[in-house]
């Protein structure tokens, strides 16, 4: 026996209304084609620009890989694939496959690099290892001709995993501390239904005294670096444990906000920042929030704001006998003897409301503006955060005007959201902006340190657990690295062309700019006598002129080239990207 519910509201906002993208031009590429032998990503989850300007990649069937984004090249760091991490049984029906995870929503996850990596040989990564079960890892980084990681430190193990709503997103803040979000596995929902969602409940003293973290599902976790529970950690329920903040759904994206940087200057969490997250909503409500210690984000309770709009808790788990089990699982039905809350019936201890939702629908809506298969947008205006980071680079540098921005790729439409920060970033100056829109699902970014290159990984197939997704592999581009790469103006131009001073960046001076006639290059007196390669690419991509040289000082007669603005890239003699630079002829 089953019953129906209408969720009626009296205000809400109906369909999410974005900015336009401010006309900012950028060229598109796919990284993993550029070399002699393509691949394709086998189901990516993270990607982090490393201060080598390497991409370090996380595949979730058990994979770590670095990519070098200008060659291409991959190469292997870790595979446990044939390491029987724990065995999964494949969708198809094929039988059982040795893999950390097939196209679930566990598997090999999140990964920070050390502080001061390279340096400091550590990365960090989080990974299922057995059947619901995660674990905290450092591995060293081993530097050599053929790098790999090795010598696996476990830092903590039995972190609640799942095929559903694993979160997973693993990153190193100012303190030094691990931040790991942990979502509530998919609990109250299709296949895992049944089981009770315990965003809200916090262990016991006990528990913890054994390792026990089942209860922190839905939380976002604290951790020192080699697995212990910080001291100045929030006490909440009485109890101080690993968990930061509670009452999460699927928090996929983690962030601290970062200093202002000028050009290649290291990138680093602002120690006195704050920490963003994006979190997916069911079927309503995606938020971005701003966590805090101790608080409450309001899930199962609470979806988004506390505004009783279009979400109510159908809390399958109480359905009486075995109505759980045996009502087929749809948002809006209740199974006989569920119990059904409004967001306003249960009192949330210290919510925090979020700082944005993404977005709230009204309901009911006319039949005809929602298709058969409950996929519509305009029945389910949510955008799937799969992630988020932070626009850093500012002071005539970069992309002009996205200092400071929040960045979020998303798993339904295909698109890059760019967020607006106000000055003191509480809070968005414009609504959100959608760029590079294609059938994809965008599972991660990165951003260069230039702050000219957006690398967005994509997912394998379009199959989701829920309504997010495309359901079918049809995709435009699939197992990706997308390059998007700024291709306009970034330099102010003021004063005379004549008197500007060389610019000094990496040690590597290119001056004047802007230029008329001759263009010099300076490298730094301590480089060997290796060869090194430019090349100058106009507006549309072409490059217009290439050449190798070995003196540490090459001049570049630009009076063939028209005027207009110009990127000059430079190479070392094994492809390694030096610097990059706009620069104006005249």
């Amino acid at each position: 026996m089953k019953t129906t519910i209408s969720f009626i509201a009296v205000l809400c906002i109906f369909v999410a209304v974005e900015g336009k993208s401010q006309g900012e031009p950028f060229t598109r590429s796919i990284i993993n084609t550029r070399s002699a032998s393509p691949f394709r990503l086998a189901h990516p989850f993270e990607v982090i620009y490393g201060p080598d300007n390497y991409l370090y990649i996380t595949e979730k069937i058990g994979r770590v890989i670095r990519v070098d984004p200008v060659t291409g090249i991959r190469q292997v760091l870790l595979n446990m694939i044939n390491n029987g991490v724990y065995v999964t049984v494949s969708r198809n029906g094929g039988g059982p496959t040795p893999h950390a995870t097939s196209i679930g929503q566990d598997g090999m996850m999140g990964m920070a690099l050390h502080p001061n990596f390279p340096v400091t040989d550590s990365i960090f990564i989080a990974y299922t290892n057995a059947p619901g079960s995660l674990r905290i890892s450092r591995f060293k980084f081993n530097n050599t001709a053929t790098p790999s990681l090795s010598g696996e430190t476990v830092l903590i193990t039995g972190i609640p995993a799942s095929n559903d709503h694993s979160s997973g997103r693993l990153i190193i803040g100012p303190d030094n501390m691990l931040y790991y979000s942990c979502g509530d596995g998919g609990a109250n929902q299709f296949a895992n239904r049944c089981n009770p969602v315990l965003s809200q409940i916090m262990p016991t003293a006990a528990q913890l005294a054994v390792g026990n973290y089942s209860y922190y599902s839905g939380k976002v976790l604290r951790i020192c670096r080699d697995g212990s529970v910080p001291a100045d950690n929030p006490v909440i329920s009485g109890l101080r444990s690993h968990v930061f903040t509670l009452g999460h759904r699927n928090p996929q994206g983690l962030v601290w906000q970062k200093n202002a940087t000028t050009g290649y200057s290291a990138v680093v969490p602002t120690t006195s920042g704050k920490l963003f997250s994006s979190e997916h909503g069911p079927r309503t409500d995606d938020e971005i929030n701003i966590l805090e210690p101790g608080k409450n984000y309001g899930w199962p309770y609470i979806a988004g704001y506390l505004d009783n709009v279009n979400y109510s808790y159908i809390n399958w788990s109480t359905a009486s006998g075995a109505n759980c089990s045996t009502t087929p699982y749809s948002e809006n039905n209740i199974p006989a003897g569920a119990t059904v809350l409004a967001e306003s019936a249960v009192p949330v201890a210290n919510f925090q409301p979020p700082l944005s939702t993404l977005y709230t629908v009204c309901n009911p809506l006319p039949a005809s503006t929602c298709d058969a298969g409950g996929t519509d947008w305009m029945k389910y205006p949510t955008i799937a955060p799969s992630s988020i980071d932070f626009y850093h680079v500012d002071g005539g540098y970069g992309i002009p005007g996205w200092y400071p921005s929040l960045l979020v790729p998303t798993l339904r439409r295909g698109s890059l959201y760019r967020y607006k920060m106000n000055a003191i970033m509480d809070g968005f100056d414009t609504d959100s902006i959608p760029y590079f829109h294609s059938d994809n699902r965008y599972r991660d970014l990165a951003i260069s340190r230039d702050g000219l290159r957006i690398y967005l990984i994509t997912d394998s197939i379009g199959q989701t657990s829920g309504p997010s997704g495309n359901g079918t592999s049809a995709l435009d581009d699939r197992g990706a690295i997308i390059e998007y790469y700024y291709t306009g103006a970034t330099l102010p131009l003021k004063g005379d062309p004549g008197k500007i001073a060389p610019v000094h960046k990496n040690n590597i001076s290119v001056y004047p700019n802007p230029v008329k006639g001759q263009l010099y290059i300076e490298l730094p007196e301590s480089r060997n006598r290796q060869p090194a390669t430019y090349s100058i690419m106009d507006l549309t991509g072409r490059v217009v002129m290439k050449a190798s040289f070995r003196e540490r000082q090459v001049v570049i007669n630009t009076s063939q080239l028209t005027n207009g603005i110009y990127l000059l890239t430079l190479y070392s003699f094994n492809g390694q990207l030096l610097d990059t630079r706009k620069i104006i002829i005249q």
